[in-house]
């Protein structure tokens, strides 16, 4: 089977789409955390931040930095696995969210494994 392989385009609508589904379930904070929280050397900055706040922060714009300047998104990107740990006690509604990340990982991956 041959697969189209995805434009930057795609890519960065797909990572609006997360941006909005953030919204959508009330996971979007207005509020920016401060440098410190920020530059946690921890993968995820999961000492300082909440993984919603790590996806807003640092994900999303450094995605969109590598998209935007280079044209390509990281080889081995899987966010979906460690989303749906972190969503799962939340209360709120997160499967479209979910689905959203889950896309973004599949355009990454046919980026690179796409024929």
């Amino acid at each position: 089977m041959n697969t189209v392989r995805p434009s930057t385009d795609m890519m960065l609508r797909q990572l609006d789409q997360i941006a909005h589904e953030m919204q959508q379930a009330g996971l979007w904070a207005d509020q920016r955390p401060d440098d410190e929280a920020l530059a946690s050397p921890h993968p995820f900055c999961f000492d300082t931040l909440r993984f919603e706040e790590w996806l807003q922060w640092k994900f999303l714009p450094q995605m969109r930095e590598l998209l935007e300047r280079y044209g390509t998104p990281p080889e081995n990107c899987s966010m979906a696995p460690l989303a749906e740990h972190q969503f799962a006690e939340m209360e709120e509604q997160t499967d479209r969210l979910l689905a959203a990340i889950a896309e973004f990982d599949a355009l990454a991956w046919h980026f690179f494994n796409g024929r």
